[in-house]
């Protein structure tokens, strides 16, 4: 019974981050909900070998956005982290958390970090930048956070950086607004 429940409630995740990703649509979501989705349909399972993955959102923070996009950013960056912020063979930990940016802001922050070998200084200004990359004829096309970064900023209404954490890694900060700016917010 428990094999089944959990198959149930991957199918269940994959089919609503499918209809996410393939239509785009603006509805009203939870965002602790959209990044458990998002981290079951990245096989998480198989990453788990190498990578530890936790999360700090809080079960009340709601949006009214676009979930494919900001599900399609979130696994860019995690799948960024896997490829680039370890040497091969090694371990780390991967941190998405999330809080209300202030209460008159209608915005939320969210963070992507990881504790890995962090970006070096020179690059740091260019990684959003189209086909930037470190890894370049080893797998990396430079799109990824060039796809995030225009993903945030135009369809979600937000913005990204990026920063070097003082204990090693990095830090990707979101800035979103609870209600995407384009077209008309979701019914309840």
């Amino acid at each position: 019974m428990r094999n089944l429940t959990t198959a149930a409630h991957l199918i269940g995740s994959f089919k609503q981050v499918a209809v996410d990703r393939t239509s785009a649509q603006r509805r009203r979501f939870f965002l602790d909900q959209l990044v458990a989705n998002t981290l079951e349909t990245l096989g998480t399972q198989r990453l788990h070998a190498r990578f530890t993955f936790s999360t700090e959102i809080p079960a009340f923070i709601e949006m009214d956005s676009f979930p494919g996009p900001l599900g399609q950013v979130l696994s860019n960056l995690i799948q960024n982290a896997t490829i680039h912020a370890f040497d091969e063979n090694a371990c780390g930990d991967i941190h998405i958390a999330a809080r209300l940016a202030s209460s008159s802001s209608g915005s939320v922050e969210i963070t992507v970090s990881d504790n890995g070998k962090g970006i070096a200084s020179e690059n740091l200004s260019r990684i959003f930048d189209p086909f930037f990359t470190t890894r370049l004829g080893q797998g990396g096309s430079g799109l990824g956070l060039n796809i995030v970064y225009n993903l945030v900023k135009d369809v979600l209404g937000g913005h990204v950086t990026a920063d070097n954490r003082a204990e090693g890694g990095v830090v990707f900060t979101l800035r979103l607004p609870l209600v995407a700016p384009a077209g008309e917010p979701a019914a309840l």
